[in-house]
């Protein structure tokens, strides 16, 4: 409790001195930008995003894609961008060609002892058919990460892999490229089921469908850290026997998903600011922070805007993907229902990093922006916000911009516990700051309206070619190329 109050007051101190620093920063020119103070004042003070943040969670929950809760959730999002006065606010409907039911997941050690083990399914893997008798097998890897060995002991096993083997970033492919890959490989050998050893601590387990979907070649597993090491053990003394029962279900029939979007109408209407995060999450938490602190984020962005009666050159375009979880589905679905507009996006900002206190923004590589990005968010530096960051990973929504060549920003949020909490059963409200995601909104606010109010774009449009180059030395191009397969950008 002591430890607690003294985080408090720390934090709350550090909130006041930055709205000090930022006040005083504009009183002695007599050229204040009002606006720009009133939207961090409204940002800081209404504690929407906050309130928001708690009805999301606390009454639609966790919101798989394609599920009833991610159809409430986009329910929700419309009707409070209605109520803040966006008569614009609609849905943008796609095609989702399978849908994925999670179903009771359980594990038990018969050989040489009995005793039961944490297990839960990988986001669109299928299950076991019912209750199986199998075998266990630890994978073993080479130096550069690759499975190793014969691939004969995995047929009709379920195999361990801890893919924290092999991870030396000069030699072995993007952790999501590896997983999918070693999965295929398994797939392919005859294994019964890819048991991937947890990252996280006690005992928590993990829910990722990256570069799985539309379907796993074989049951995914997440264990337990703590009974993957004691399943090692037993394996170190002799063959390890275990029963699985995994149900999970899949739908292929014509399954449809949305995005929400809205506009604040600049007086260029058809140049466009794009602000994206994404409503879709997995289901074993209410997703505080992944990503509903970014939906609730820029959501409270839009109502101060709006309610300030903002007027910008550039039009402000709030969008609220759907299945990012899976491949960026919603954004994608966005780049190719305005495809005829994409030359008119000056930039894509995006939120997905939890709701930390902000840094500034990541470039994903795009080093032509750095300059022009210092001078256009200037007055986020008295927010402690003013950092620009060349590189990013292409973990979330900002992947689809930046394939589209489209200048893209990820705001840049200090180092927490968002990993660690990332896709696992404690993403809970409780464990959001409310301040930290209050200036998460006033940072984004800023941003938006300053980008959308300057007198020439960010940075132009790359071309197709200059993407591919682009995603080479960022060395983002398997993880990308995992999503889009063999689909290329249409040159701008």
């Amino acid at each position: 409790m002591r430890f607690q109050t003294w985080t408090l007051l720390l934090r709350t101190t550090s909130i006041l001195l930055l709205i000090n620093s930022y006040a005083l920063s504009q009183q002695p020119t007599g050229n204040a930008d009002s606006l720009t103070e009133r939207i961090v004042g409204a940002a800081l003070t209404r504690g929407g995003a906050m309130t928001f943040l708690e009805t999301l969670t606390d009454t639609v929950g966790g919101r798989v894609t394609g599920s009833p809760e991610s159809r409430a959730a986009s329910e929700l999002i419309l009707k409070s961008l209605i109520d803040a006065g966006f008569d614009n606010a609609h849905f943008e409907e796609y095609p989702l060609a399978v849908r994925w039911q999670r179903g009771p997941a359980t594990g038990r050690v018969l050989i040489p002892v009995k005793q039961a083990i944490l297990i839960q399914s990988y986001g669109w893997a299928p299950g076991t058919n019912g209750r199986s008798e199998v075998p266990l097998v630890a994978a073993e890897f080479t130096a550069n990460g690759k499975l190793s060995g014969d691939l004969s002991k995995v047929r009709g096993a379920a195999v361990l892999v801890d893919l924290a083997i092999g991870t030396d970033v000069s030699a072995a492919p993007n952790y999501v490229v590896r997983r999918s890959s070693i999965a295929r490989e398994l797939a392919n050998a005859g294994a019964a089921a890819m048991m991937i050893q947890s990252d996280k601590p006690d005992r928590m387990l993990y829910t990722s469908a990256a570069g799985i979907y539309p379907g796993a070649p074989l049951p995914m597993l997440s264990v337990a850290k703590e009974d993957a090491l004691f399943l090692r053990r037993l394996l170190a003394k002799g063959a390890v026997k275990i029963e699985l029962d995994v149900q999970n279900a899949f739908d292929k029939g014509l399954g449809r998903e949305r995005n929400v979007i809205a506009d604040l109408p600049g007086t260029s209407p058809q140049e466009i600011v794009l602000l994206g995060a994404h409503f879709d999450s997995w289901d074993t938490a209410p997703s505080a922070n992944d990503d509903g602190s970014g939906i609730a984020a820029i959501l409270e962005t839009a109502r101060i805007l709006k309610s300030l009666g903002v007027k910008t050159k550039a039009t402000i375009r709030f969008a609220f993907f759907s299945g990012e979880e899976q491949a960026c589905l919603g954004s994608r679905a966005y780049v190719q229902a305005h495809s005829d507009t994409l030359e008119h996006h000056w930039v894509a900002l995006t939120m997905d990093s939890g709701a930390q206190v902000p840094l500034g923004f990541t470039l994903n590589g795009r080093t032509d922006l750095e300059q022009p990005t210092k001078h256009l968010l200037a007055s986020l530096t008295p927010l402690g916000a003013g950092a620009v960051d060349d590189g990013g990973h292409l973990s979330d929504d900002d992947q689809t911009f930046v394939v589209a060549g489209i200048p893209s920003l990820d705001l840049l949020v200090m180092p927490g516990d968002a990993d660690t909490r990332h896709h696992a059963i404690t993403d809970t409200l409780d464990k959001i700051d409310p301040h930290a995601l209050a200036l998460d909104a006033a940072v984004l606010a800023v941003a938006s309206y300053s980008i959308a109010n300057a007198d020439q774009r960010l940075g132009r449009r790359l071309t197709a070619r200059e993407v591919h180059e682009l995603l080479k030395k960022t060395g983002e191009a398997e993880y990308v190329e995992l999503d889009y397969g063999k689909q290329e950008q249409k040159e701008p």
